[in-house]
């Protein structure tokens, strides 16, 4: 059969001779291949490269630069006004994003290569991206500081202070509107005026030592300059660089007191959900679902970070984001969701070549110890939560439902026949989708464990 999609004719633009074109030109009625769910290629990443190269052109030291925005450009310290980056960038916007996704702390040049227009897109506007070297950043009128002078024990006891004023203003998520701006604090959250109003002519970088300061405590503040400030308030590689790269291992994290480590742990929370102030998590959910657009190969590791996150967390049921997470992860990767979440409930590992089910009844089996007993408590809640508040059109909330009552059993929560009578209705469920097909292997597990166990007795 000849094909009728014709080639590009040989000396083509972008093309050469044998190449076909994406674009269906006959009266056939084929539709035309969607470059948008392609990804980009080498050719695209070239092609950023070159349109950067002109930003280099144009770049200043921090002194010289006016005031106002202004865009960081590479490690060394070289800065572009946001002029200049917006002249470059001017009717490329995808080339911007891949360049600001290539190399910068998250994703190496050849992930972004391999990611479609949609999935560049997506990594840069979801609001999990924190570039590490190219950055966007302004410059004020009281920036007369020397950028690389420690900032001292005065300033840094000014942004100490300020960091209390803002506690006593701190406010519950759902005092504010959807989609109101609001800045985390280890209290709550503070809307743009009690924020701009708290720091008034404090010079710009000390905004970033609060920041710094409460998501790592164990920081000497009054140690660091502005650049370094600036630098690892944007980038947790930064950070850890200097911690370990020059060997200041007393100022890690890891000897914090009590109350200390707890307001650490809940403004790290509400730095992640302050983008979900006003809303519930019904709400939180729904948003990301319908924001979802496909696994790009890091979901499975973020519901481990957020599994992680509220068994560590000392107020679990209001991190929306990690909730949300865990529920994108049932309902999109239920099968390594589960193990990720049943892993932490248990201490034998998975046997090599056996599945699912009758993993989990092995685990149901064997003696949890206080360990497992305890996660597995704290998510039987955390699942209680995801379960009212998960879509359930591919049967994410019926997989939470299962998996607690998998918690419950672990945990030693509730009546034993009830949650035998809960597992054998999932099981038994009619209905297609992964999600509620993993839930009834899960409830199969459950009801094969009790079964055994009851006629052993």
């Amino acid at each position: 059969m000849i094909m009728a999609q014709p080639r590009k004719p040989k000396g083509s633009p972008n093309g050469t001779g044998g190449q076909f074109d994406h674009m269906n030109h006959t009266d056939m009625g084929l539709p035309a291949l969607d470059v948008s769910t392609q990804p980009v290629g080498g050719q695209f990443i070239d092609k950023t490269a070159e349109i950067a190269e002109k930003l280099f052109d144009r770049k200043q030291d921090w002194d010289d630069l006016p005031i106002g925005g202004c865009y960081r450009i590479n490690d060394f310290g070289d800065y572009v006004t946001e002029d200049d980056w917006r002249d470059v960038w001017d009717e490329h916007p995808l080339e911007e994003k891949a360049w600001m996704l290539a190399d910068n702390g998250q994703y190496t040049t050849d992930e972004v290569a391999h990611m479609s227009p949609a999935e560049i897109e997506h990594a840069y506007d979801a609001g999990g991206f924190h570039p590490a070297y190219v950055f966007y950043t302004e410059k004020y009128e009281d920036d007369d500081y020397d950028l690389d002078e420690p900032i001292g024990a005065t300033v840094a006891d000014r942004v100490r202070h300020t960091g209390e004023q803002l506690a006593g203003q701190s406010r519950e998520s759902m005092d504010f509107e959807p989609g109101e701006t609001v800045h985390a604090t280890p209290d709550g959250f503070v809307g743009e005026h009690e924020w701009e109003q708290a720091w008034g002519d404090q010079p710009a970088y000390a905004r970033a030592a609060y920041e710094l300061s409460c998501r790592h405590p164990g920081l000497h503040m009054e140690n660091l300059s502005p650049k370094q400030i600036i630098t690892m308030n944007n980038s947790e590689q930064a950070y850890e660089q200097y911690v370990w790269g020059t060997g200041r291992s007393n100022e890690t994290d890891t000897d914090l007191d009590h109350d200390t480590r707890l307001n650490m742990d809940m403004y790290r929370q509400n730095e992640r959900n302050a983008q979900y102030a006003g809303r519930d998590l019904n709400n939180v959910i729904c948003m990301r679902e319908a924001a979802y657009t496909g696994n790009d190969g890091t979901l499975t590791t973020q519901v481990r970070q957020s599994t992680l996150r509220v068994l560590d967390s000392p107020d679990p049921t209001g991190d929306m984001d990690s909730l949300s997470t865990i529920a994108l992860g049932l309902n999109h990767d239920p099968a390594h969701t589960v193990e990720m979440l049943t892993g932490q409930m248990n201490t034998m590992a998975a046997s090599e070549g056996v599945g699912l089910q009758q993993t989990l009844v092995q685990q149901l089996a064997a003696h949890p110890d206080a360990s497992a007993q305890r996660n597995a408590r704290a998510l039987s809640t955390v699942l209680t939560c995801v379960e009212s508040n998960a879509d359930d059109m591919q049967g994410a909330a019926w997989l939470s439902a299962s998996v607690r009552l998998y918690a419950d059993c672990v945990g030693g929560v509730g009546d034993r026949a009830e949650t035998r009578r809960w597992a054998q209705q999932i099981a038994t469920m009619p209905g297609g989708g992964q999600p509620l097909a993993t839930a009834r292997t899960v409830a199969s597990a459950i009801v094969l464990h009790i079964d055994g166990a009851m006629g052993a007795e």
